[in-house]
């Protein structure tokens, strides 16, 4: 009854997906592949993260200068005098 519940698995056949013996190295060519694979995922997460640092520490430094840079001709000539 217990193995109608678990669909009727043995245990030995659990072990049968492991015991193929270890996997042949990879050739020169996906050798290659994936060392390009690796430097565009690099690459690409980088500029992401870069993306959301720059949208998020971009308004920082221009917040208390915001009133200044937004004001009218007038106001400065005002201010120069």
């Amino acid at each position: 009854m217990a193995e109608e519940e678990e669909g009727g698995v043995e245990e030995g056949d659990v072990f049968l997906a492991f015991a193929q013996g270890p996997i042949p190295p990879r050739g020169p060519v996906r050798r290659a592949l994936d060392k390009i694979f690796l430097a565009f995922l690099v690459l690409f997460l980088t500029l992401l993260m870069l993306e959301a640092a720059y949208k998020l520490l971009w308004p920082l430094p221009w917040a208390k200068f915001q009133d200044w840079l937004l004001r009218t001709p007038e106001e400065e000539a005002a201010l120069e005098l």
